[in-house]
């Protein structure tokens, strides 16, 4: 069984950072020119536009928008990209961390208080060097800014910021926890992008009484959104049509390979796998898998296939007949045809996965987990013994622009007739869909989703936080929300000791079925064959700062 490879209590991290290491494997010999026509560009074809790159003004959903903010931005340490077996490209390590920002960082024997001291001589955009009070300002803003939703993000690890982070000097800072048990999530949250730490005296610089933190000048225009330390910036923005950015040669891991990517604006899949295809686009965003299975065979193209935290996820609304009662919930998981929605939905781009913690952490056992599969007379037993002898009829519910999701929703129906289940399909839009799923409105629905952070604690409580925000079965249960927190009580999440609580809490949530995890999605991406360095990130961004170009 794969153990821990953190950091020792007590000891000093100081490893160093390791950039682009692994390209992607290509049919080619050596690739194709790339399609932009200046050395060190390439040209970025995604959906949609960024338009809100101001951080903390609230979430903009979009694969632009995430895909531009993160690679504008750095945190203090960063999950490292590693090898995987039987991949092409990297992938993160989800339980080690490495200094980024920070020049190394200690954790106490007690693992309450995490310290870190800075790198110095990072420089911002602005000329202004990183220090402690950019971190303690950073955090201040975070929380002080409900619209971001960071005070959710970080509960329970962070709840008081002004007491819990401290200044020790110029260029060291600390985080204090109530419980061992959170330190692990606490650095998984610093190294994504919720842990950015931005350039605090520009934006104080432009601040008012009114807007103490530079929130809503920020917003008002995109441009005035270059205050991180990450690897680009905004070079211009022309709406609706393409975003520049550029390289930022301060970068505190060097300046990246690329040194200029044009983003620009393309609505069709099709059209964009094309793209790539005839070499006028060097990376295509937000690919159909029906696309990304043609683009396979083509020796110009590279399309990354690692595992994924991305799931196919089918919800139940547990407070009212008929998914109140778990059996009919069960019956359901039997009722669902996975290895169709694997070949006829997602081209042998998922792979059936049905539960929630990642198979690979450390102590994690799955061994009496029950394994769902295609079975129609199990699904009939199951309801029979729920006294719906007759079968079952319910709705179910799907965000109107998410093909997958549809296709999915119809292979469900089909299947589902055979163990006299009768399923409505409703194409929703998205909000509408969110906001009638925690009202209690939705009897069942169907979504694409992911626990970006994926510590054991974090990802077994995104879905399950009675009034949470994700907990979108309203699933409220005694006896797995104190496992957890048994868990949480025992010290390293990591620990054998802890382990035996997730597996238990998994167990339960598995077995009442809330919700079915159908399956996980693979990268809906493709990149021109002579680029290397692709990771597969958590939050489903690409690193272009780890990308490297052919000739």
């Amino acid at each position: 069984m794969k153990t821990s490879h953190r950091l020792s209590i007590g000891l000093r991290w100081t490893v160093p950072l390791l950039v682009g290491a692994l390209a992607l494997s290509a049919c080619s010999d050596g690739g194709t020119e790339s399609s932009a026509s200046t050395p060190g560009e390439i040209v970025v074809v995604t959906p949609d536009q960024a338009s809100n790159v101001v951080r903390d003004y609230g979430y903009t959903a979009g694969t632009d928008n995430q895909d531009v903010t993160n690679n504008m931005h750095a945190q203090l340490i960063r999950k490292p990209y590693v090898e995987e077996d039987g991949s092409d490209a990297l992938v993160q390590d989800y339980y080690n961390f490495e200094p980024y920002l920070a020049e190394s960082y200690d954790v106490s024997p007690d693992q309450l208080v995490y310290t870190f001291s800075l790198k110095q001589g990072v420089m911002s955009e602005h000329g202004n060097e990183l220090d402690a009070d950019d971190v303690l300002w950073s955090f201040e803003r975070k929380f002080a800014t409900p619209g971001g939703g960071m005070a959710g993000y970080y509960k329970p690890m962070l709840t008081d910021p002004a007491t819990q982070i401290k200044k020790v000097d110029n260029y060291t800072v600390s985080f204090t926890v109530q419980k061992a048990g959170y330190g692990l999530t606490l650095l998984a949250n610093l190294a994504e992008n919720i842990g950015s730490i931005y350039d605090s005296n520009y934006l104080i610089e432009n601040a008012t009484p009114e807007d103490p933190y530079a929130v809503a000048w920020g917003a008002e225009d995109m441009m005035r959104g270059n205050f991180g330390y990450g690897a680009y910036m905004l070079e211009s923005v022309t709406p609706g049509q393409e975003i520049v950015m550029t390289a930022n040669p301060n970068f505190v891991l060097g300046e990246p390979e690329v040194k200029r990517m044009i983003r620009r604006v393309v609505a069709d899949p099709a059209t964009r796998a094309n793209m790539v295809t005839r070499g006028d686009a060097d990376v295509a965003l937000a690919l159909r898998s029906s696309d990304q299975a043609t683009l396979e065979s083509n020796d110009a193209v590279t399309v990354p296939t690692t595992t994924s935290n991305q799931y196919l996820l089918f919800s139940m609304n547990t407070t009212t007949a008929p998914f109140d009662d778990v059996r009919v919930r069960q019956a359901m998981a039997y009722a669902i045809p996975y290895d169709q929605i694997m070949s006829d939905v997602f081209f042998g781009r998922a792979y059936k996965y049905n539960h929630v913690l990642d198979d690979k952490a450390p102590n994690w056992d799955g061994s009496d987990l029950p394994q769902y599969d295609s079975d129609p007379e199990r699904a009939k037993s199951l309801l029979a013994e729920a006294g719906l002898t007759d079968g079952l009829a319910f709705t179910l519910s799907v965000n109107n622009q998410l093909p997958a999701a549809q296709d999915t929703a119809i292979q469900i129906q089909s299947f589902a007739a055979e163990a006299g289940i009768d399923v409505t399909i409703a194409e929703v839009p998205a909000a509408q869909l969110n906001a009638d799923t925690l009202a209690g409105k939705v009897q069942a629905s169907l979504s694409i989703g992911a626990s970006v952070t994926m510590t054991p604690p974090y990802s077994l409580q995104l879905l399950t936080q009675p009034g949470g925000g994700s907990n979108i079965a309203l699933w409220n249960d005694p006896e797995f929300l104190a496992m957890v927190d048994q868990g949480l009580d025992a010290g390293d999440a990591l620990s054998p000791e802890a382990g035996v609580f997730w597996n238990q809490a998994e167990l339960r949530m598995t077995e009442q079925a809330p919700y079915i995890f159908i399956a996980r999605v693979r990268p809906s991406v493709a990149l021109e064959a002579g680029i290397g360095g692709f990771v597969q990130r958590t939050d489903f961004r690409i690193d272009y700062s780890n990308l490297t170009l052919g000739s």
